[in-house]
């Protein structure tokens, strides 16, 4: 009987451990595969469930390690992790990265309410040029003054015609639109200074935006007495202004993108580093841990001994995601030569099953480590993905799709979503991804944008 207990006993040990294991594996396989801008969000997420995992959201922050990864718990308050390992280690190779980092800030195009202030600051200091100043600051996040002039009235504590002649000189600024209340007043101001304009464009605006919004093409052309091919070739030509008065400085959909490395070239070659700027920092509670396990209870430290085995399998992933990443991408510098060395950066036919038997990796694994991943070159930011030309999503099942394949299945979905509530790029990408295809939201909104398919706002219909 003693024997069958503990027989029993055995099994059931290893059949946790085998659950252990095929956890610990699907949490590696989601570390590897999140974007550096959600990867913050999963360990928040993950630590949630863990009273000894500790996460830092930091920021402007790069961070060098000189410990061994050996040393990743050490037994004494709370432990860092710095960065998760020990694969940047010299003072030469911090100063090579803030000097792209800082190099990448000044690739960044300067901000909307900077270039207005800098063109007002032009005029004679008046109270004018401060009332000015001060409507910069009432712009909505789409860059229109979009406050009833009696509420702006209120607020610069100014009358009506003082008001008016402010924002007559913040429209004569650039960009061309700045100061519309709205859609129809900016492509008004934008029309009104275009040359080129269709003769009736203004007109169109200013009298029957209504009609132009519900598309009444017949009802404008009978107005005007004009045919419905100028009206087809005015509405064409609004499609070519912009759409907002900011819409070249920021807006809704436009992120700097962090590279998730930075490819260097030397003497000997190209020298792959990882970005360690801006990531999560992972640490381990070691005091709360030392309270808990003087407590003489054996579920309870049964509890706390997974606890910080679970802890220790997220640093693991942490660094392995790191390693597989620089891996990876070395793997492709060697494949794409042409790209990295021709002025034409020509990108030559590569899948992902060729890099995956380079550095001896699952096809899978290849695909969730490039997935929603950037790199950084003297010449420019890319995505990895880029420079693969054929099969670039994988599903679950381990099939390679074509971007064809997922562009047709994103024109599917938005074709026969609902008008009023139009799905997200991350609703798509959730329908995508439990439909077995392994695909960010950035990229769904690339592939969106490649489609000219506008965005959620801008699809519904009220």
């Amino acid at each position: 009987m003693k024997r069958e207990r503990g027989t029993s006993l055995n099994t059931e040990l290893m059949q946790k451990q085998r659950q252990q294991m095929s956890f610990d594996q699907l949490q590696a396989l989601r570390i590897l595969q999140t974007a550096r801008e959600d990867l913050s969000q999963l360990l928040m997420d993950i630590s949630q469930e863990n009273p000894f995992m500790v996460v830092e959201d930091t920021r402007d922050m790069l961070e060098i390690n000189s410990l061994g990864f050996d040393n990743i718990l050490i037994e004494d308050g709370v432990s860092q992790y710095d960065s998760y390992g020990n694969m940047v280690n010299s003072s030469d190779r911090q100063d090579n990265h803030q000097a792209m980092i800082n190099q990448l800030e000044d690739q960044r195009q300067q901000s909307f309410r900077t270039n207005l202030i800098d063109q007002i600051m032009c005029y004679r200091k008046t109270r004018l040029r401060d009332l000015m100043i001060r409507l910069v600051d009432e712009f909505d996040e789409h860059g229109f003054l979009s406050k009833s002039d009696e509420a702006l009235q209120l607020i610069l504590e100014c009358d009506a015609i003082e008001l008016l002649d402010a924002i007559t000189l913040l429209q004569q600024l650039e960009p061309v639109g700045v100061g519309a209340r709205d859609l129809r007043e900016l492509w008004m101001l934008q029309t009104e200074q275009d040359p080129s304009a269709p003769e009736i464009a203004y007109v169109v605006l200013e009298i029957y935006f209504n009609e132009l919004v519900n598309r009444e093409y017949q009802t404008i052309s009978n107005h005007l007495n004009v045919s419905i091919e100028d009206i087809l070739e005015t509405v064409a030509y609004y499609q070519t202004l912009a759409i907002t008065p900011a819409v070249y400085f920021y807006s809704e959909e436009t992120q700097y993108i962090e590279p998730d490395v930075f490819i260097q070239q030397k003497e000997e070659g190209y020298e792959v580093s990882y970005n360690f700027q801006n990531l999560p920092k992972l640490s381990f509670n070691d005091t709360y841990y030392q309270e808990l396990k003087a407590i003489d209870d054996t579920d309870l430290k049964e509890f706390i001994k997974d606890k910080r085995q679970q802890v220790r399998a997220v640093s693991y992933s942490l660094k392995r995601r790191e390693v597989t990443l620089v891996q990876v991408t070395q793997a492709i510098i060697e494949a794409q030569a042409l790209f990295f060395n021709s002025k034409g950066h020509q990108v030559s036919p590569l899948t992902i099953k060729q890099i995956a038997e380079r550095c001896d990796l699952s096809p899978s694994t290849v695909s969730r480590t490039i997935q929603g991943k950037y790199f950084y070159t003297d010449f420019g930011t890319f995505e990895l993905r880029k420079l693969f030309t054929t099969s670039s999503v994988q599903s679950e099942s381990g099939e390679e799709l074509s971007q064809q394949f997922i562009l047709k299945e994103i024109q599917k979905l938005i074709n026969q979503e609902d008008k009023q509530h139009p799905l997200s790029d991350q609703k798509l990408a959730d329908i995508l991804h439990e439909r077995g295809y392994a695909i960010s939201r950035r990229t769904v909104n690339k592939y969106r944008k490649e489609l000219g398919i506008l965005s959620t706002t801008k699809r519904r219909i009220k």
